[in-house]
């Protein structure tokens, strides 16, 4: 049996618990795998301004895979906190990502007068990238284990 199918006053306490860690869940996931991949490509001299006499590829591909992990892991870790629905929750928080990295990358960067550039729009397609890394992930295990589960 399912524990987090359980009727009783505890079980419900639990579920209640965890739905409230899906937002610090997925932020931790996010900081872990900021501090994580930031320090293996700080190790390799891909991570920002570790070496400026790297190619354009290394810079690209740092920054593609540094931004890309975090958002995947912030849209898992929120996800596998769900006590039910995790794919329905793993597509929520992948959109919010997209959105935030919209607004924060793109429109308010309009709004504060900035010159909106290439970089911009490169971060926040890799972000928007790793969220739905992240929710492809989810929706994979969950398929899964309901196919293994017949």
């Amino acid at each position: 049996m399912n524990p987090s199918s359980d009727t009783s006053a505890g079980g419900r306490h639990i579920d209640v618990l965890r739905w409230l860690g899906v937002v610090p869940a997925a932020v931790l996931g996010d900081l872990s795998a900021q501090f994580a991949v930031g320090a293996i490509l700080h190790e390799y001299g891909l991570g920002a301004g570790s070496n400026p006499e790297r190619s354009v590829f290394a810079h690209y591909s740092g920054m593609v895979l540094f931004y890309v992990s975090r958002k995947a892991a912030f849209v898992v870790a929120g996800a596998k906190m769900a006590p039910r629905h995790q794919r329905t929750t793993a597509i929520v928080l992948a959109v919010a990502v997209v959105c935030v990295s919209l607004m924060t990358h793109v429109v308010g960067q309009h709004l504060a007068g900035n010159r909106v550039g290439s970089v911009n729009y490169m971060h926040m397609l890799a972000e928007s990238a790793g969220a739905l890394v992240g929710a492809a992930c989810i929706c994979w295990h969950v398929w899964r284990n309901r196919r293994r589960q017949k």
